[in-house]
């Protein structure tokens, strides 16, 4: 089947569900109205029948054809680029526009995730156009050449320049239209289960109160949890053929992109979508936010700019390089309007070599002009409101002050036992714990596992001790860091470095080792800590 015949009877089912909907309440008035003439008059049987119905067919006309739904049009998130700004960008996406025949945006906007699209303010299910709106992923611009980026911004203009597809953005709008009916369906079901367990758990509490066996009965969402199962088995249909539309364009769309921007460059943006995306989640985690709990952010703009740091280290920039050549092989979903991506990668790369090369080879980051007001920018708009309560620091302070703060936290649990045993909190105060015999009863106030916890004698022994072992290395890197003598540098390439003390690293195991026996001689440790420079308690 061709794709616009799919598009077509995706519209011809999105029909039918409205059609099944009105169908369903048109039904129950038919049953209604029967049953009043074949009765003759108005029997207090028949008001209850009348009832029922209408609990039925009230759900489905007050979600599927009443509920409101978020227009297109609204106002977008990210930072507006307009083209007094952004000069270079307005002119890469006006010359992409020209040659795939594409009327262009009224608008640019940046946007935090990896991720570029086109959006149209259309009405009526996507059969009149309006307004179009381009958003572009900051992690594209710092991630892509320019001649990638073009073949991404290509690829959303191709889904508008295949003349085969003209209903797409009826079965896109229909699928939106689908799944808010669906979504209303179940929600009201778990309001209604919600409500509904509610009573049943205070009639239980009565009845136990009597002294009698509270009800087995179960909470079930009633006639909307019916209803929703009814409309999802139709939705399945629709969106099964209604994605397999969507794959169909994103072969289509490639096809437009590397017409525009050559085969290598669009083969390389589709390698390097999913190793983005990776690396952006990586780093907020691992980066971004590794002071969040310390109060701290990266300097302004560093927040989504960062990410270059990472991209740009050769370990990483080879981890990444490898990642994009072995794409792990997926298997289609006929639910998901997008095919796997090596698929994509090898249509792509079959086709005879176009002589372009990768294109421009320039960062598409140079594009954007003073880019990093507008990532500071970014950040403003798309931060929840608590991260302007954090203080900005350059990324090595960052870096050593949330490793601390971390190994602080590591430690407290250990601080907080040596205070119930009446000894300092600190790690000498934990070594003259294992000096005066003490160490067993300070793992015993430690968090266990269940079987630890369980365990006594020899037993009990073996678990506790590398648990010491590890209190008495975090007190005694906590220790060090207090007094200045180590601390965590920042690394790109890999997580933050702990430097200790010159020739400390070298006799702290066998100091650890040492503090742990059965027979503990925390002597080696002491004599580390006071050659490293930390003064005697």
């Amino acid at each position: 089947m061709s794709t616009s015949a799919r598009a077509a009877t995706a519209v011809a089912l999105l029909v039918g569900f409205y059609a099944f909907a009105l169908g369903i309440v048109a039904g129950l008035i038919v049953l209604d109205v029967a049953l009043y003439r074949a009765s003759g008059e108005l029997r207090p049987g028949l008001i209850k029948i009348w009832a029922l119905t209408a609990a039925v067919a009230y759900p489905v006309v007050r979600v599927v054809f009443l509920t409101r739904r978020r227009k297109d049009g609204g106002e977008l998130p990210g930072v507006l680029l307009t083209r007094e700004q952004q000069p270079a960008v307005w002119a890469v996406v006006d010359r992409i526009s020209e040659q795939t025949g594409v009327r262009g945006p009224a608008e640019i906007r940046l946007v935090p995730e990896v991720n570029a699209g086109v959006f149209e303010e259309t009405r009526l299910l996507g059969l009149i156009p309006g307004k179009r709106h381009l958003v572009i992923g900051a992690p594209l611009l710092i991630g892509l050449t320019e001649g990638e980026l073009e073949s991404v911004l290509a690829h959303e203009f191709g889904h508008y320049s295949n003349r085969d597809v003209r209903l797409a953005a009826v079965t896109v709008a229909g699928r939106r239209a689908v799944l808010n009916a669906i979504g209303g369906l179940h929600q009201r079901a778990d309001q209604h289960q919600a409500d509904e367990a509610a009573k049943l758990a205070a009639k239980a509490e009565k009845r136990l109160a009597k002294g009698r066996k509270p009800s087995a009965e179960q909470a079930s969402g009633g006639v909307d949890r019916v209803l929703a199962k009814i409309f999802t088995l139709y939705a399945k249909l629709y969106f099964r053929v209604s994605e397999a539309v969507g794959r169909r364009q994103e072969y289509a769309a490639d096809q437009v992109a590397a017409r525009i921007a050559g085969r290598d460059a669009t083969a390389a943006a589709l390698r390097k979508m999913p190793v983005l995306d990776s690396a952006q989640d990586f780093y907020l985690g691992r980066y971004a936010t590794i002071g969040w709990d310390a109060g701290l952010l990266p300097p302004p703009g560093q927040i989504y700019g960062g990410l270059a740091h990472l991209l740009t280290d050769p370990k990483r920039r080879q981890e990444l390089a490898e990642y994009a050549l072995e794409l792990p092989e997926e298997q289609p979903d006929p639910y998901d309007s997008h095919p796997p991506i090596e698929r994509r990668v090898a249509a792509i790369e079959a086709l005879p070599d176009d002589g372009r090369g990768n294109g421009a080879i320039g960062p598409a980051l140079a594009l954007l002009h003073d880019a990093e007001r507008a990532l500071t920018e970014l950040e403003v708009v798309s931060l929840i409101p608590e991260a302007a309560r954090k203080q900005r620091v350059e990324w090595s302070e960052l870096v050593r002050t949330a490793m601390r703060t971390h190994a602080r936290e590591a430690a407290a649990p250990a601080y907080r036992a040596l205070a119930g045993l009446g000894l300092p909190a600190t790690v000498h105060g934990l070594l003259d714990a294992v000096d005066a015999g003490r160490a067993w009863e300070f793992t015993d106030r430690l968090p266990k596992s269940e079987k630890a916890a369980a365990a006594t004698g020899r037993a009990a022994r073996e678990f506790a001790r590398p648990v010491l072992r590890e209190e008495l290395g975090h007190a005694s890197v906590v220790a060090l860091v207090e007094a200045g003598l180590a601390g965590w540098e920042l690394s790109w390439a890999g997580p933050a470095e702990l430097h200790l003390p010159d020739g400390f690293a070298d006799g702290f195991d066998a100091a650890l080792d040492a503090a742990c026996t059965d027979s503990p001689d925390t002597a080696p440790l002491r004599a580390l800590l006071a050659g490293a420079g930390l003064p005697a308690a």
